[in-house]
């Protein structure tokens, strides 16, 4: 997702070429949406390569020999390399692999990322945005890139007509809510989901809530909706990539964890309440755009980079209700159309 705007300047840069994307075959059943889910649709490749992980060494030889002589069979004149976190011997290797193997004319690294340990107080370095990393990989000014996703016609229909299903008309305000996330480590509490949609829905009386996410949050989005009521819709499931892209741009907000619906609302141009865990170095997985508002907190476990928390996500715990809340009235404001029912 946050090599779209990397991408779509690549094209830009070679109109008359064709374009190949080269990406890893997700395994059925992974829950996980491909790189070619997302990146069909925007019409910028020609085709797709694809390759499947091996878990022997033997088998990677093998794969690493059938995509060198399916590349050279290309006879590319630029490869762009746009694998994230290489770490030095990653970074060679990839060059030596593409440029000498695999016959590129030309080639751009996905950039050494070395990630340093905590300062003196005990707090992680920033890291520049994996959006704006790209961008520089490739030599584009981050500044000029002003990306919005395109959505085909026929997801923003469909998108439209599962809006008047749920009866929400054209004037109702709408709010994105993403409270999952497939890693547990990203996901605030949902007791803290539930309290903050009921706050919401007081505070702004013509508001709806919007449950978005994948079919894993289905089960959570029906249990928040019944306990916000009927202003409030779950949406989880039941859109695609690009059908949740067009809700989304419906919305005037995005409020929720660090997952790819905060992704799509970056995309598409509207600023996120993101709920970061501090499992990673702040800033490299923030969305994509500005006006956002990024609510992490460090504590001394920060950079563990874990799946699940040991700890009962105690990063995620610290940001209370009150604090997300007060973060969504800082973008509401700034919005200037919302209706308030009380201060």
């Amino acid at each position: 997702m946050l090599s779209l705007p990397a991408i779509r300047a690549i094209r830009q840069r070679h109109p008359s070429h064709r374009m190949v994307l080269l990406t890893e075959r997700q395994p059925p059943g992974s829950g996980y949406v491909s790189s070619w889910d997302v990146l069909e649709p925007t019409g910028w490749f020609d085709e797709v390569m694809f390759y499947t992980s091996a878990p022997t060494l033997q088998g990677k030889l093998s794969t690493m020999f059938s995509l060198a002589k399916r590349i050279r069979a290309l006879r590319p004149d630029f490869i762009y390399n746009l694998a994230p976190e290489r770490t030095l011997r990653q970074s060679r290797r990839d060059r030596f692999f593409f440029k000498w193997v695999a016959g590129a004319k030309e080639y751009r690294g996905g950039g050494l990322l070395i990630k340093s340990s905590k300062n003196m107080n005990g707090v992680l370095p920033r890291f520049d945005p994996e959006w704006r990393r790209l961008l520089h990989v490739i030599g584009m000014d981050a500044e000029l890139a002003n990306f919005r996703l395109p959505i085909p016609e026929k997801e923003r229909l469909r998108a439209q007509q599962l809006i008047r299903e749920k009866a929400l008309d054209d004037g109702d305000q709408l709010l994105a809510v993403g409270p999952g996330s497939k890693m547990p480590a990203k996901v605030w509490a949902r007791d803290r989901f539930r309290e903050m949609g009921r706050r919401l829905l007081e505070i702004y009386p013509d508001t709806h809530l919007l449950v978005m996410g994948g079919k894993e949050d289905v089960t959570l989005g029906d249990e928040l909706c019944v306990a916000w009521g009927r202003r409030s819709c779950n949406l989880a499931g039941r859109l695609s990539v690009y059908g949740s892209a067009a809700v989304l741009q419906r919305c005037l907000a995005y409020i929720g964890n660090d997952t790819g619906a905060m992704h799509l609302a970056g995309m598409v141009g509207i600023p996120c309440v993101a709920l970061f865990s501090a499992r990673d170095y702040p800033g490299q997985w923030e969305p994509y755009g500005e006006g956002h508002v990024i609510l992490r907190h460090e504590t001394e476990c920060a950079g563990c980079l874990q799946t699940v928390c040991p700890y009962d996500n105690k990063c995620l715990d610290l940001i209370s209700v009150d604090e997300a809340i007060h973060a969504v009235r800082d973008v509401v404001t700034s919005q200037g159309t919302w209706s308030v029912a009380r201060a």
